[in-house]
């Protein structure tokens, strides 16, 4: 997979063509490299002191994020309401995270089908 479809398949598209969707699931894979490229945009906003920009940046991907970790939980099986538990000082950020950590549910269940990733393609069953 070359450059410009990785940023499109685990950025861009998340951003774009899921803004404000809460609906369905999402694998780990696909959740964990979205959030490690958000944290690098990050450091790199930070590296070059340009903080008002990685701070409009952080509104504008609030909508696509919080959609995340909800597909995310739904993959567990899990409703979306426990991201909430992130209010909670400190402990709800790694009881969060724990949780974004535990393999999905494999085959269907009451948020819908699963995903797979089918070398570079994401289908369906």
């Amino acid at each position: 997979m070359d450059f410009k479809n990785y940023l499109k398949l685990y950025l861009t598209d998340i951003i774009f063509e899921h803004y404000f969707d809460f609906e369905g699931r999402e694998t780990r894979k696909v959740f964990w490299l979205y959030t490690l490229n958000m944290f690098i945009i990050y450091i790199l906003f930070g590296m070059l002191s340009l903080n008002i920009v990685g701070a409009i940046i952080s509104i504008l991907v609030f909508l696509p994020s919080l959609g995340m970790f909800v597909r995310r939980l739904h993959d567990i099986n899990f409703s979306g309401w426990w991201v909430l538990i992130s209010l909670i000082p400190f402990l709800g950020f790694i009881a969060l995270y724990i949780l974004e950590c535990l393999p999905g549910t494999e085959g269907e269940n009451k948020y819908g089908h699963a995903k797979n990733v089918v070398g570079e393609v994401q289908i369906e069953q």
